[in-house]
């Protein structure tokens, strides 16, 4: 294993993923966006005022790489996204290709025995569950 025991990893997980030796995570917890289509801001006086993000996913977003990624290593995969495309719009699709090729690195790098949690909401939970073989 390439990483110490209880190594909490926070930002974009796919550099850290990919850097990470297969079949060798115990557990995987991620909160990622969740495709709201808001923008959000920390209100005035609090300490995080400041802060803010937009929720909103175009296809300008990702990286044009995925796609084939995607489309070569899970053709149905592919399929499915492109489906939600059609019944979602380009907002789902620029969103599931950027949480896809991500979970597709968790499955990699999560022993057999290993769990991952993943805090979404309803918006895109369905497309979001991947199916272990």
């Amino acid at each position: 294993m390439n990483v110490q025991n209880r190594t909490i990893f926070e930002g974009d997980n796919l550099y850290i993923l990919r850097g990470l030796d297969s079949a060798s995570i115990d557990l995987i917890y991620l909160d990622p966006p969740f495709n709201s289509n808001r923008n959000y801001a920390a209100p005035i006086g609090s300490k995080a005022a400041g802060a803010a993000f937009t929720d909103t996913w175009t296809l300008s977003d990702i990286d044009n790489a995925w796609h084939g990624e995607i489309a070569e290593r899970e053709p149905v995969l592919y399929q499915a996204i492109h489906t939600a495309e059609l019944t979602h719009g380009k907002s789902m699709k620029s969103y599931l290709i950027m949480m896809a090729v991500r979970m597709l690195e968790m499955k990699r790098v999560l022993k057999p025995t290993g769990s991952i949690y993943l805090h979404c909401d309803p918006t895109a939970s369905h497309y979001l569950y991947i199916h272990q073989t």
